[in-house]
């Protein structure tokens, strides 16, 4: 990661550029053409951050701006879907909202956005396209060419995190290809614990991340080549994901109670009540290695009186023992949208500058370490971070945000929406005791069922 000379200078033209007072909404289509204020009041939703961390972020905004009033209203990511939707068509939605790169959002949700470039260029600079992080703001852009928010972090998946006294208790070593993840978990498993455990039940996508990380062990190219439609889901590949998923079903790594819910609540209560060794979740996870965010997590999970244990990331297993290992993927995680219907743009600009754009709003995201920060160069200040083992931990986190910098694989943003829930289907199907089609007739309906993306091609 490089210095933060850029968020420096940022912060510098954004004081600059916040001097206006109140506003009224304007019928112009890019944010910017209004004065941002300096007073008001925003609403603003969104499926993440978990409500405690951006009660932070709005204290900290306002120290800075202490007559805009920010009011987050937090959604699990399903409930997220079918509340903004009608909220945007019918003009009465928040004035600040979330959009994700993955599953085409920037097109369903973004024409009910103003378009920030004006006001990053206001705010940034000339060049303010080059100060966040590569490919964030095409991420951003749909199908029309408008950006439609401005990032506040990127965010890697395909890693586990697991649980380090667990490990020691059970005395098993940590996986590093298939036999040895079949080997650890008997040793979990006759220690009283869960191995891994996962949620594949319901409507949320996260499966389509398990199956991703198997993918890259199987083959590093193949998973954004069928997403973009250069490959097909029926393919070998594809075949021996499927395979792998069926063996570790059968092998006991995947709980059998995989299908009972989603992600969350099941694999993130089981992990953080102290049950599971192992949880695949994104970088967003790391905040859980801060020792107040653990204590609320596990609280939140049903434990009384927690103390916190010590959670590490792991990468993915090379399951497929061909040699590739399974390389992390990321993009940008969400951007801060400002709804065209908004009567407060103008504090709803401050807002998301201050959150996107300034160094202190960026440092802010860093620190709370669920994030990779949006603007390049911003990096977590561990002095001011309290983890729960800070030996092991800080260095673990530092080399897995080097790793997340160098990525090459996008996460959700070429696999349409389409895909994505195929992708879910195909899983849930091998991992369903109940059904009994073949796994070439479940790659098949996968491919028959997919839409192929043309985003970044």
């Amino acid at each position: 990661m490089k210095k933060r000379v850029v968020a420096a200078a940022a912060a510098s033209v954004f004081l600059f550029s916040l001097t206006g007072c109140g506003s009224a909404a304007s019928t112009d289509t890019t944010a910017g053409a209004v004065t941002p204020a300096s007073s008001g009041e925003v609403s603003w939703w969104g499926w993440t951050p978990d409500t405690p961390v951006a009660e932070k972020y709005i204290a900290a905004f306002n120290k800075e701006y202490p007559n805009i009033k920010v009011t987050y209203k937090n959604y699990e990511n399903v409930d997220y879907r079918n509340a903004i939707t009608p909220a945007l068509e019918s003009g009465t939605g928040p004035d600040v909202y979330d959009i994700s790169p993955a599953g085409g959002s920037p097109d369903t949700w973004g024409g009910f956005a103003l378009d920030p470039s004006t006001l990053a260029q206001q705010t940034l600079g000339a060049d303010w396209k080059d100060k966040f992080g590569t490919g964030y703001l095409q991420q951003l852009t749909n199908s029309d060419g408008q950006l439609t928010a401005l990032p506040l972090g990127g965010m890697t998946a395909g890693f586990l995190w697991y649980n380090a006294d667990i490990f020691t208790a059970a005395g098993a070593d940590l996986p590093t290809d298939y036999n040895s993840w079949v080997a650890a978990c008997k040793k979990i498993q006759a220690a009283g614990k869960i191995c891994f455990t996962m949620g594949a039940g319901g409507e949320d996508t996260f499966p389509t991340e398990f199956f991703h990380s198997i993918a890259n062990s199987v083959d590093p190219a193949w998973f954004l080549k069928a997403a973009t439609g250069d490959a097909k889901w029926n393919d070998p590949q594809g075949i021996e994901v499927l395979n792998i998923i069926k063996k570790m079903k059968d092998d006991g790594i995947i709980s059998k109670n995989v299908l009972d819910a989603g992600q969350y609540p099941l694999a993130n209560e089981e992990f953080m009540r102290g049950k599971a060794a192992m949880v695949q979740m994104g970088y967003w996870y790391a905040q859980y290695s801060g020792l107040e965010s653990a204590k609320t997590a596990m609280e939140s999970a049903g434990v009384s009186n927690p103390t916190p244990f010590v959670q590490l990331p792991l990468d993915f297993p090379d399951v497929a023992a061909k040699g590739n290992g399974s390389q992390v993927f990321g993009e940008a995680d969400y951007g801060l949208a400002i709804n065209k219907d908004s009567k407060n743009v103008g504090a709803a600009q401050t807002f998301v500058a201050w959150m996107t754009m300034s160094k202190n709003g960026q440092q802010m995201v860093a620190n709370a370490i669920d994030l990779i920060p949006g603007l390049k160069g911003v990096e977590p200040d561990w002095t001011s971070i309290k983890l729960v083992d800070p030996t092991r931990q800080q260095p673990a986190i530092a080399t897995l945000l080097q790793k997340s910098a160098s990525t090459t694989q996008t996460r959700q943003w070429q696999t349409t929406e389409t895909t994505l829930k195929a992708i879910v289907v195909a899983v849930q199907q091998v991992l369903d005791p109940t059904v009994h089609t073949s796994i070439e007739d479940i790659a098949q309906a996968l491919q028959d069922s997919s839409e192929a993306s043309t985003v970044g091609k």
